[in-house]
């Protein structure tokens, strides 16, 4: 009665440990994911923002209008269908959740307030890039992922450079950006994952 109790416990212990693994598997998955999503969803929008805006085209910044809602459809939809599949809440889900909170909401002041208070977009593209950086700085460090941690380095380089550059060539700059940033490190977080499982 007493071995078969021990084996029970640790049965159960084991089966704890592998779930809190596979959760760990599937959240790196995940967050491949989304940064390839948003990294090529803004990459192509800075390149057609370039390309409209230098073809003098009046309404050049549109394209942000309909892929960043596409984005964030596309991310709920997915969230929602990761939160019913997901059977254990670790340490690393509630970090997260919390920088991907205060990712959101900084977001959101620079992208819908910052253009309320100011006729200057001189400074938008460069402030969004630090945001991105810290982001990805803090969630590299998280996950323990050297790639999202360089690609946030990069970024910040970047916003430095924006910061001295006309609006046009900022474009370029957060294209290159999130190529560094989001889209490079979401593909070897996806090939790191297809590895391990």
């Amino acid at each position: 009665m007493e071995n078969e109790q021990l084996d029970m416990t640790e049965n159960k212990a084991l089966e704890l440990i592998e779930n809190m693994i596979l959760s760990a598997k599937r959240e790196i998955h995940d967050n491949g994911f989304y940064y390839m999503l948003w990294g090529y969803l803004v990459f192509i929008s800075a390149l057609i923002d370039y390309y409209l805006l230098v073809q003098t085209y009046p309404k050049h910044a549109t394209i942000w209008a309909i892929t960043m809602p596409l984005g964030g459809v596309i991310s709920i939809i997915k969230g929602f269908k990761d939160k019913k599949s997901q059977r254990v809440v670790t340490y690393v889900d509630e970090v997260m959740r919390h920088v991907i909170t205060a990712y959101g909401i900084s977001l959101f002041l620079v992208c819908f307030v910052m253009p309320m208070t100011s006729k200057n977009w001189q400074s938008f593209y460069p402030v969004l890039m630090v945001i991105y950086a810290f982001s990805l700085y803090a969630m590299g460090g998280i996950v323990k992922f050297k790639p999202l941690q360089y690609g946030a380095f990069s970024i910040w380089a970047m916003a430095v450079v924006s910061f001295f550059m006309t609006y046009d060539i900022q474009l370029l700059i957060l294209a290159l950006g999130v190529l560094t940033g989001f889209i490079i490190p979401g593909h070897l977080m996806n090939i790191r994952f297809n590895k391990n499982v």
